[in-house]
């Protein structure tokens, strides 16, 4: 009689159903972890528009364009109506901060200004021509997986990269996206 060693196919099976247990519970853990950023960005994007419009109510000039620094030692902007040019974009996040309405250190300049959100990228703020909506200021929101994205602007707007109020830097079948919503 012969003494063989090894594993029953019971036993194989057995193993091999623990393993797809694990593998899904993971799967469901990454799938949970990025709805909760999802989320997070956009109850970023409501509090950055809240931010932005309250200071436009408070002080009657767009933040970042402001022509007075009230007293704050920021960079005053040029009073156009848009955020725009080398400064203002940044100068945005300062007088956000400076006047209560975002948490940050106001102090803080240029780049350094910008938020991360998030998925690892920026918030930032500027303006552009966007066809028959005009010229516009918006929130961006840099290096956006393209999923997330596409389900940002179907549920703020209609869903199509380059149309409407929520518009990406490309089809959102791209791995990432710099994501701009319209103020």
């Amino acid at each position: 009689m012969s003494n063989q060693r090894g594993f029953t196919l019971v036993e194989l099976a057995i193993v091999m159903v623990i393993i797809g247990l694990l593998i899904g519970a993971v799967l469901k853990g990454q799938a949970m972890i990025d709805d909760a950023k999802q989320k997070r960005l956009l109850n970023d994007i409501q509090g950055i528009s809240a931010a932005y419009f309250t200071y436009y109510d408070r002080y009657n000039a767009i933040p970042g364009d402001d022509l007075s620094a009230h007293g704050w030692g920021t960079a005053v902007g040029n009073g156009s109506g848009y955020i725009n040019g080398a400064t203002e974009p940044t100068a945005a996040w300062q007088v956000l901060r400076y006047a209560g309405l975002l948490s940050g250190d106001p102090a803080t300049s240029g780049a350094a200004a910008q938020p991360r959100h998030p998925f690892g990228g920026t918030y930032g703020f500027g303006s552009a021509a966007f066809g028959a909506l005009g010229t516009r200021n918006y929130i961006t929101m840099v290096t956006v997986p393209g999923s997330v994205a596409e389900s940002i602007d179907i549920k703020y707007d209609d869903g199509i990269y380059n149309t409407g109020t929520v518009r990406g830097s490309a089809a959102y079948t791209t791995a990432t996206v710099t994501l701009q919503y319209l103020l």
